[in-house]
């Protein structure tokens, strides 16, 4: 996976194993040849209840991650390079026990659905779809599981396979995550997105900069945060904080524009009510229905001409 982002990952995972208190360590070594695994993740008893109920319910003693991301996608070759890595970390195992394949579990995270694994290579390494929606599962020795990102439903429980996503999954991650406030997951992708998938990111920075005030602030924060922590990163993020003013611009526009519209409706009503008396229901909804400035400035000036509703075109 290309450093701009690899690094990202791995800081993401490891905060987030940290802040359970589970051993978590990053790029470990395990041959010469096979290179490093890597996220391992070291789960005792404790470690693993507090796991329940999360993306990582299924982990056992010893747990290897490797992401994949669509510029290094999972293909034969460093899928079975995967799996050598976590064979080679259970033969360093000083702990006999710990050492049994039994004892561990494999999981590949992909930006895009591997299809030579899942369906051309399905009968010779077996993965099956589970339950849930892009989740894939080998059960032999080491239980492997391929997590697709763009196939995994958008819940709380998927959000750490989802830092990965691109297209519309991502654009709907990313709405989410900012809508319930979730920073970290943020500004991990202002860091992961503007490389796999900037297009999509811009366009959810858009939707969401144009939408309630108070997400705006939330996206500045995660921006500013960023840029404090990677200065030499800011380059990638000028066009997101562009879109994130022309949204402000637009958004002072619209205000504007509606409050004419009100204001010269709102003259319009008056003048008919004191030349024609009170107004029915229906021109009230019709007079209510007018959105167009130019319209409702015609109508005054024929109204203060008019002597009947009829003549306005009312």
């Amino acid at each position: 996976m290309p450093q701009d982002y690899d690094s990202a990952y791995k800081a993401f995972y490891e905060r987030l194993f940290q802040r359970w208190n589970i051993p978590v360590e990053t790029q470990v070594e395990v041959s010469r040849r096979a290179k490093s695994i890597d996220v391992v993740i070291w789960c005792e008893t404790q470690h693993l209840q507090r796991l329940t109920g999360t993306a990582f319910a299924h982990f056992r003693r010893i747990n290897t991650l490797e992401p994949k991301g669509p510029e290094d996608p999972l293909n034969r070759a460093n899928y079975m390079l995967i799996v050598s890595r976590a064979y080679g970390l259970l033969a360093k195992q000083k702990e006999e026990a710990d050492g049994l394949p039994q004892h561990a579990t494999i999981n590949i995270v992909c930006s895009v659905r591997p299809d030579t694994i899942l369906d051309r290579l399905q009968s010779e390494l077996h993965f099956v779809p589970t339950d849930e929606p892009g989740v894939y599962l080998c059960d032999q020795e080491i239980p492997r599981r391929i997590f697709v990102a763009t196939e995994l439903e958008v819940i709380p429980k998927n959000y750490p396979w989802l830092i990965l996503a691109k297209g519309a999954k991502l654009l709907e991650f990313f709405e989410r995550v900012v809508e319930e406030g979730l920073t970290e997951y943020v500004e991990v992708l202002f860091q992961v997105a503007v490389d796999i998938d900037p297009e999509t990111l811009i366009e959810g920075v858009r939707k969401m900069a144009s939408r309630h005030k108070e997400v705006t602030p939330g996206l500045r924060r995660a921006l500013n945060a960023w840029f404090g922590e990677h200065p030499e990163e800011i380059h990638k993020t000028e066009v997101i904080q562009k879109v994130i003013e022309a949204e402000k611009r637009n958004a002072s526009i619209r205000v504007g524009e509606e409050a004419m519209i009100q204001a010269k409706r709102e003259d319009l009503s008056l003048l008919l009510e004191s030349k024609f008396g009170q107004l029915s229901e229906a021109l009230v909804s019709k007079l209510e229905a007018l959105r167009d400035v130019d319209k409702l400035t015609g109508l005054y000036k024929r109204a203060l001409q008019a002597q009947t509703l009829k003549e306005i075109g009312l």
